[in-house]
């Protein structure tokens, strides 16, 4: 699979740090240098960063016809051995300073700070032929070594990726930014999108409060910017409105819920700057997008997640199963479409599945729509607890926290509610923990409130819960 447009050779297709600028056609010779390395049909881990080396790592190997599986560059060695006993890849791509966590492989490359080590002996039994559709695995939070990964074809890749470019409208003069991690769906389809026009994307691995972002997003001309929620929290804070954003003229976000309110700040930054912000919707499970809200509807609806991206349909079914139909009724989403990933693997011998989703995924959220047909997030299916009978959202508890202007996490057990809110002491939680009570109709003693001095996020920006409940 070649992810590269060939309609312009001489285009830029990269610009990296330090500003080299490598065209398609240099980019295309890189990788057909590099994919030598790979074997058809092998699996391969691919730890990443925005880097060149981790750009042509990955598209020789999609190209040579194996399987990566992405992770980040920093994953933890503990994460990394338990993928390794599950999956037994026969390749692994890391950064050299890595190399002694890589015990029965042997070196067969050193390029740009990393290395590729094979499997040193072959395994005994030697596992299963990969299933002919598998194209790439990426862990279902884009995160943290989680054993289940979501499997994805060709044919999920190119269909979202082309999806996503037909409605941001993106062609051969748009130039992007890496704001997020490689191994992230959203940040991933970012790439893909662009590359797949003739678009250039400015490789970095500069966050958005290094000092040189800004210059340098401004020095390259990049005309679309993407973040997640919190990314649009922080530019809020540090004043968007004033925020000098160069030539961009696109901003998305994805990957959560970015509270209406903050929605509609952003709109009229946005408007004054004369930039088109798109809310989109999506998950690993579908590559990436599903839904997306255009610009102009932005102002209108700005708790809504908007239509099927094209190609893509949405709909709803209620508990017994059957369609919902009637505006304004909640009921599960469901999203049919090509970019519906294969399903799901927790170890090696799942990489011989085909395509157990069939096109179709019951994506776990509650929805609505209403009588123009956008549709609206009101929760996760699986996000509720019963306290002594009481139904919980803990989606519903974190929005009414942030309502308060409090960035909070909502977590727990059925009969136990656990609230960690990002505060400098605890100073103010019994009153909250009252208030809540109330508004909950649960008894106080059910809820347990921490303060902590910042809530444990994932590389994509996302509340790792995991990780905070193990903090208190």
């Amino acid at each position: 699979m070649n992810l590269l447009c060939p309609r312009f050779p001489q285009r830029p297709a990269l610009v990296l740090d330090g500003g080299a600028v490598l065209s398609y056609s240099q980019l295309q010779q890189a990788v057909q240098s590099f994919k030598l390395h790979w074997q058809a049909r092998e699996l391969v881990f691919l730890l990443l960063d925005n880097d060149l080396s981790s750009m042509v790592s990955y598209l020789s190997a999609l190209a040579a016809g194996a399987v990566p599986l992405l992770l980040a560059a920093g994953l933890p060695e503990h994460a990394l051995r338990s993928l390794l006993d599950r999956y037994q890849p026969e390749c692994v791509w890391l950064a050299a300073s890595r190399q002694a966590e890589l015990p029965g492989f042997d070196a067969v490359l050193s390029q740009g700070g990393y290395g590729l080590w094979r499997r040193r002996q072959p395994m005994s039994p030697p596992p299963g032929p990969l299933h002919p559709d598998l194209a790439l695995l990426l862990a279902t939070s884009g995160s943290t070594g989680t054993p289940k990964l979501v499997r994805l074809s060709a044919q999920n890749l190119l269909s979202n990726a082309d999806s996503i470019a037909q409605y941001l409208q993106l062609d051969e003069h748009d130039r992007a930014i890496t704001t997020l991690p490689f191994n992230y769906s959203y940040g991933l389809s970012v790439i893909h999108s662009h590359l797949r026009v003739g678009a250039c994307v400015v490789l970095t691995r500069l966050g958005l409060f290094d000092g040189a972002f800004w210059p340098l997003l401004r020095q390259q001309q990049v005309t679309r910017f993407q973040g997640v929620p919190f990314t649009y929290e922080m530019l809020l804070k540090l004043r968007l409105d004033r925020l000098d954003m160069g030539s961009v003229r696109s901003m998305t976000v994805a990957g959560g819920r970015l509270a209406p309110e903050r929605v509609l700040q952003v709109h009229q930054s946005c408007q004054a700057k004369g930039i088109d912000f798109y809310v989109m919707y999506g998950q690993t499970e579908a590559t990436a997008r599903m839904a997306y809200l255009p610009p102009a509807q932005v102002g209108l609806k700005p708790d809504s997640i908007g239509r099927a991206i094209p190609g893509g349909q949405l709909g709803l079914i209620d508990e017994q199963g059957e369609a919902v139909s009637e505006a304004g009724k909640t009921g599960e989403l469901i999203y049919q479409g090509p970019n519906v990933s294969l399903g799901y693997a927790e170890s090696r011998a799942d990489l011989q599945l085909g395509d157990t989703h069939q096109g179709v995924l019951r994506t776990g959220d509650l929805a609505r729509f209403d009588a123009e047909g956008c549709f609206y997030i009101e929760g996760r299916l699986h996000r509720f607890l019963k306290i002594h009978g009481v139904r919980v959202s803990l989606a519903a508890v974190e929005q009414l926290l942030e309502q308060r202007g409090l960035a909070a996490a909502a977590w727990g057990v059925d009969d136990r509610l656990c609230i960690s809110v990002q505060a400098p002491d605890a100073a103010g939680l019994p009153v909250l923990r009252d208030e809540l009570a109330g508004l909950l109709n649960v008894n106080r003693s059910t809820l347990s409130l921490h303060a902590l001095p910042a809530l444990p996020r994932l590389d994509s920006g996302k509340i790792d819960y995991p990780r905070l409940s193990a903090a208190v």
